[in-house]
């Protein structure tokens, strides 16, 4: 029942993902995008806000529930 369990978690994940890489920042399942200018960056998630704040920020890809930023990214903040 726990292979049940744990694959319908995964079909079905809403919760929100932060992976960084090296110069880059891949998020998914974010709800909305608040704001963005090449320095800083704001997502909306189920339940925080997400801020990006460095220099030349800017989309790589984007979808309906997936984001990949590059840019020079100082800060991470979740609130």
């Amino acid at each position: 029942m726990k292979i049940i369990n744990d694959f319908n978690e995964y079909i079905n994940e809403n919760k929100c993902k932060i992976i960084i890489f090296d110069d880059k920042i891949y998020i998914s399942n974010y709800f909305d995008i608040k704001s963005f200018d090449t320095n800083k960056f704001i997502l909306k998630s189920a339940n925080k806000l997400i801020v990006l704040e460095g220099k030349n920020i800017s989309i790589q890809k984007l979808t309906k529930d997936e984001i990949l930023i590059s840019g020079d990214i100082n800060t991470i903040e979740l609130r």
